[in-house]
Protein backbone atom coordinates (compact mmCIF):
# COMPACT_ATOMS: atom_id res chain seq x y z
CA UNK A 1 0.00 0.00 0.00
CA UNK A 2 1.28 3.45 -0.89
CA UNK A 3 -0.53 6.33 0.77
CA UNK A 4 -1.13 9.52 -1.17
CA UNK A 5 -0.44 12.28 1.34
CA UNK A 6 -1.77 15.65 0.25
CA UNK A 7 -2.16 17.28 3.66
CA UNK A 8 -0.57 16.75 7.06
CA UNK A 9 -1.26 18.23 10.47
CA UNK A 10 0.43 17.84 13.83
CA UNK A 11 -2.02 19.27 16.37
CA UNK A 12 -4.50 16.68 17.65
CA UNK A 13 -7.46 19.04 17.25
CA UNK A 14 -6.55 19.77 13.63
CA UNK A 15 -6.01 16.07 12.86
CA UNK A 16 -9.35 15.10 14.39
CA UNK A 17 -11.15 17.98 12.66
CA UNK A 18 -9.76 17.02 9.25
CA UNK A 19 -10.81 13.39 9.75
CA UNK A 20 -14.27 14.41 11.01
CA UNK A 21 -14.73 16.45 7.83
CA UNK A 22 -13.89 13.41 5.72
CA UNK A 23 -10.53 14.72 4.52
CA UNK A 24 -8.54 11.70 5.65
CA UNK A 25 -7.79 9.56 8.64
CA UNK A 26 -6.47 10.49 12.05
CA UNK A 27 -3.88 8.31 13.74
CA UNK A 28 -4.13 9.20 17.41
CA UNK A 29 -3.14 7.59 20.67
CA UNK A 30 -5.96 5.84 22.51
CA UNK A 31 -6.36 8.59 25.14
CA UNK A 32 -6.45 11.24 22.41
CA UNK A 33 -8.97 9.24 20.38
CA UNK A 34 -11.24 9.02 23.45
CA UNK A 35 -11.37 12.82 23.49
CA UNK A 36 -12.86 12.84 19.98
CA UNK A 37 -15.12 9.76 20.20
CA UNK A 38 -18.28 11.86 19.64
CA UNK A 39 -16.97 13.04 16.25
CA UNK A 40 -14.96 10.04 15.07
CA UNK A 41 -15.18 6.26 14.91
CA UNK A 42 -12.08 4.65 16.40
CA UNK A 43 -10.44 1.48 15.11
CA UNK A 44 -7.62 0.16 17.26
CA UNK A 45 -4.46 -0.77 15.35
CA UNK A 46 -3.32 -4.05 16.86
CA UNK A 47 -0.91 -5.46 14.29
CA UNK A 48 1.62 -2.61 14.07
CA UNK A 49 5.04 -3.88 15.01
CA UNK A 50 6.97 -0.71 14.20
CA UNK A 51 7.64 1.43 17.29
CA UNK A 52 6.51 5.03 17.30
CA UNK A 53 9.05 7.83 17.35
CA UNK A 54 8.73 10.96 19.43
CA UNK A 55 11.18 13.62 18.35
CA UNK A 56 11.77 16.97 20.01
CA UNK A 57 13.60 19.61 18.00
CA UNK A 58 14.80 22.89 19.45
CA UNK A 59 17.28 25.66 18.85
CA UNK A 60 20.29 25.68 21.11
CA UNK A 61 19.62 28.41 23.66
CA UNK A 62 20.11 29.17 27.32
CA UNK A 63 16.47 28.94 28.31
CA UNK A 64 15.33 27.71 31.77
CA UNK A 65 11.87 26.70 30.51
CA UNK A 66 13.34 24.63 27.68
CA UNK A 67 15.83 23.01 30.04
CA UNK A 68 12.98 22.06 32.43
CA UNK A 69 10.90 20.64 29.56
CA UNK A 70 13.80 18.54 28.28
CA UNK A 71 14.53 17.23 31.77
CA UNK A 72 10.88 16.25 32.19
CA UNK A 73 10.78 14.56 28.77
CA UNK A 74 13.96 12.59 29.44
CA UNK A 75 12.46 11.28 32.67
CA UNK A 76 9.06 10.55 31.13
CA UNK A 77 10.30 8.96 27.91
CA UNK A 78 13.39 7.09 29.05
CA UNK A 79 16.36 9.31 28.45
CA UNK A 80 17.84 10.74 25.32
CA UNK A 81 18.64 7.82 23.05
CA UNK A 82 18.96 9.97 19.93
CA UNK A 83 21.99 11.93 20.99
CA UNK A 84 23.83 13.85 23.66
CA UNK A 85 22.19 16.33 25.96
CA UNK A 86 22.34 19.89 24.59
CA UNK A 87 24.82 20.97 27.27
CA UNK A 88 27.14 18.11 26.22
CA UNK A 89 27.09 18.87 22.49
CA UNK A 90 29.92 20.87 21.07
CA UNK A 91 28.97 24.49 20.42
CA UNK A 92 25.59 24.43 22.20
CA UNK A 93 24.22 25.27 25.59
CA UNK A 94 21.18 23.69 27.30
Amino acid sequence: MRPSIALEASAADAIADLAARGLGVAVLSEPMADTYRERLTAHVITDADIPALLALVWRPAHNPALRALLTHCRRAFGGNAAGPRPENRQGTRG
